[in-house]
């Protein structure tokens, strides 16, 4: 119960960082840059620096090892992940449409339109949600609920526990891909050992997802109609984005057993034998 409880309580470690960067996006783009370029560097000092410095049990419960082995695999997995959410988008638009699933919620704008329109209005939206977003919904989700809750009940309950909380407070629980991306995200941080390497995948899913949305924002056809004729490619499209995420993660558990022999997993005593993993 008190694993639990902490578990729920990391649920609030990230708030106050994510309302101040909510309150950074509605002043002006110039102070909006600078506001949330100060956040990024008070976040790395307080949760990266600080304990590869001085804290070295917390920076292993982070696993603030390096991921630089798995970037093209971290990367491929993250164009498997997009093609999943598409496909699946589409999918779920056309149950919709037929009142067999209910209707996907539409995204708020995380910035106005206004902000958006001045020079430095692209570069703090940038900051917000390919920087800063990863960086704290990583370290609360995969970094401190998961770790809490792997050591109380074992690595799947965890990993399962930490996807569905991730995908409830995104506002789409029936979201395929959110599902998929946290169950995902939550296996590569135990497998390599690396909080870095959910931050990455993270990161890099929203720049293009913002470029995307950004790409398409202007087009004539709404999206409802762009879906209409696509549920045979959506199809083909999702079963082949789960299926290289699969086959990446199989690669990346190869990768990790020849780099990390000794490193067995799974649940963990909370005694003093309570190993963790150094961070080199």
């Amino acid at each position: 119960m008190r694993s639990l409880l902490t578990a729920l309580l990391s649920l609030g470690w990230g708030v106050p960082w994510m309302v101040l960067v909510i309150l950074a996006l509605r002043t002006d783009a110039g102070a909006a840059t600078a506001a949330l370029l100060g956040i990024t560097a008070l976040f790395v000092g307080l949760h990266v620096v600080r304990p590869l410095r001085a804290r070295p049990r917390v920076a292993a419960q982070l696993r603030l090892r390096s991921c630089r082995p798995y970037l093209p695999l971290l990367t491929l997995a993250t164009g498997m992940k997009l093609l999943a959410m598409v496909s699946t988008l589409a999918l779920h638009q056309q149950l919709a449409a037929r009142r067999m699933l209910p209707r996907m919620p539409n995204d708020a704008d995380v910035a106005s339109p206004e902000l958006l329109a001045q020079p430095l209005g692209p570069i703090a939206l940038f900051l917000a949600m390919v920087v800063l977003g990863p960086l704290i919904e990583e370290f609360t989700f995969r970094g401190r609920v998961q770790h809490t809750l792997e050591h109380a009940f074992g690595l799947v309950p965890a990993i399962a526990s930490s996807a569905v909380v991730f995908s409830v407070l995104h506002g789409r629980v029936d979201a395929v891909h959110h599902l998929a991306f946290g169950v995902f995200a939550g296996w590569v941080v135990w497998r390599t050992g690396s909080i870095w390497s959910a931050v990455y995948m993270h990161a890099l899913n929203n720049g293009v997802a913002q470029l995307l949305m950004h790409l398409t924002s202007d087009l004539p056809v709404a999206w409802d109609e762009r879906a209409a004729g696509l549920w045979p490619l959506a199809i083909i499209g999702g079963i082949a984005g789960i299926a290289g995420l699969i086959a990446v993660g199989a690669r990346i558990h190869r990768i990790a057993q020849a780099e990390r022999p000794g490193f067995h997993g799974g649940r963990r005593k909370r005694s003093a034998g309570m190993a963790i993993s150094p961070v080199a």
